[in-house]
């Protein structure tokens, strides 16, 4: 067989046209961000409870507890990226959902806060390890033209699980007592994960995967049937060489840069505020309440609405624009816009305050923006920028140091806003937002309208 009807079979998969493969992949694996962004998120919601039920009174357990399941998400991002470039994303597809049900269900049930805090983390590891391989998946069996929507489709998923998670949030303070209302919220993560479980199980390897890791045509030229329609006759493997994955990331080192420390600097301020929501509302005046389950109310309602204005229309405002604006402008404008939305709050927080209606649309473009732009491209840039052999690896890196970076920033913000005051804190994000944009422009290259071996410098099988 010659060397060149392999890589005439990815051709095949960059050309073929959007179809009902496409979307199967899409929902399997965006119900995993829905998951994953109710896991992360609706704590923006419980908290407030939890450490009133448990006497929580010092900011550093508050920022634990807030921080641990993404200091997980750290761990898993790492871990799963390693193994799933390794041994195949086949290989480890589902796994992640099967810690996230497992340690949903158990943070539920924690009778301290210590056991809270460690199943929170466990739990975070199983969200980790779906970032570098839902995303990667996505992207490996997408055609050119749409496989920045794609991706991004599966991504926005993420609005829909933040959505969801303040409207259970609302639910759960009117039908239970406060004590079993935080451990239904955290509890119901696990529902919409089951769904998707065997799903993700039965899925096949991808075609780039197959062959330029594997070297197994056979197995390429199935999956482009699946997609396709078009059956290819093939006999023969093609020798591949074993990946040196050391000297592969020195060489994306600057790449790694981009992708690692772009997203690490977004995560900071996106999660820093999501998360401790809550907490920020209540600074600004938007999230008082006589009792503990008015002001758990006024903070789910002040969750639901931003969501639902600025949040969810973010995610699908991106999936329209990704291949057609490109992933480079939307982040750097996304951070640029994140950065004088911060910078606004910070220096008129008083005048803010008295105007509360326009406090909450600043506010709120801080999350459209960040939605439309760096929320979503920093989840797409490490899919095309690596090669096969480390793409996983590199996404992994990247969402790793993310959620490093979140997980500092959540566990430190209520810490500073306690120490400095909340328009500090908003101020602080500012500056980490304009760092960002200039870190995207430096470092980050344009990769609409190319194929997966053009962006990322992959080799033709030989």
């Amino acid at each position: 067989m010659e060397k060149s009807k392999a890589n005439e079979l990815l051709g095949m998969m960059d050309q073929a046209q959007s179809g009902r493969f496409h979307l199967k992949t899409i929902f399997v694996s965006g119900m995993g961000f829905f998951t994953d962004a109710y896991d992360l998120f609706i704590l923006g919601t419980a908290l407030p409870i939890i450490e009133a039920v448990y006497h929580v009174t010092d900011s550093t357990t508050v920022g634990l507890i807030g921080a641990a399941a993404l200091f997980g998400a750290f761990v898993g991002a790492i871990l799963f990226g390693q193994i799933a470039d390794r041994i195949g994303r086949k290989a480890v597809y589902g796994i992640e959902l099967l810690i996230m049900i497992i340690f949903a269900v158990v943070s539920a049930f924690s009778i301290n806060v210590p056991m809270l805090i460690v199943s929170r983390f466990l739990l975070g590891i199983g969200v980790g390890g779906d970032y570098p391989i839902s995303s990667t998946l996505m992207s490996e069996y997408a055609n050119v033209k749409n496989r920045g929507r794609m991706v991004s489709m599966v991504f926005a998923m993420q609005g829909f699980g933040l959505l969801f998670g303040a409207l259970v949030g609302l639910l759960s303070v009117h039908l239970f007592s406060t004590d079993i209302a935080w451990r239904f919220m955290l509890g119901f993560g696990a529902v919409p994960a089951l769904g998707v479980v065997y799903l993700r199980r039965k899925i096949s390897e991808t075609p780039r995967y197959s062959l330029h890791v594997k070297g197994d045509v056979k197995a390429t030229a199935k999956v482009v049937e699946e997609v396709t329609g078009k059956t290819e006759t093939v006999s023969e493997a093609v020798k591949v060489e074993k990946p040196n994955y050391s000297a592969l990331l020195k060489k994306y080192w600057v790449f790694l840069i981009g992708t690692a420390g772009s997203w690490f600097l977004f995560d900071m301020a996106f999660y820093g505020t999501s998360i401790n929501n809550g907490l920020f509302l209540t600074s600004f005046g938007l999230a008082g309440g006589a009792t503990l389950a008015a002001k758990i109310q006024n903070i789910a309602l002040g969750n639901a609405v931003i969501a639902l204005a600025f949040e969810v229309p973010g995610y699908w405002i991106a999936v329209g624009l990704i291949d057609k604006v490109g992933r480079k402008k939307l982040q750097w404008i996304g951070f640029l816009v994140m950065g004088v939305a911060y910078l606004i709050i910070a220096l008129e927080l008083g005048y803010l305050k008295t105007a509360l209606p326009l406090f909450l649309v600043v506010y709120g473009m801080s999350f459209l923006f960040a939605n439309i732009g760096p929320n979503t491209t920093t989840f797409i840039f490490p899919t095309e920028l690596y090669p096969t052999q480390i793409r996983t690896t590199g996404h992994g890196i990247s969402a790793g140091a993310a959620k490093l970076g979140a997980g500092i920033f959540t566990f430190l913000i209520p810490v500073l806003t306690a120490s400095l005051g909340a328009n500090s804190v908003v101020g602080i994000l500012a500056m980490i937002s304009f760092v960002g944009t200039v870190l995207t422009i430096i470092t980050l290259k344009e990769t609409k309208g190319k194929s997966l071996e053009e962006t990322s410098g992959q080799a033709s099988v030989s």
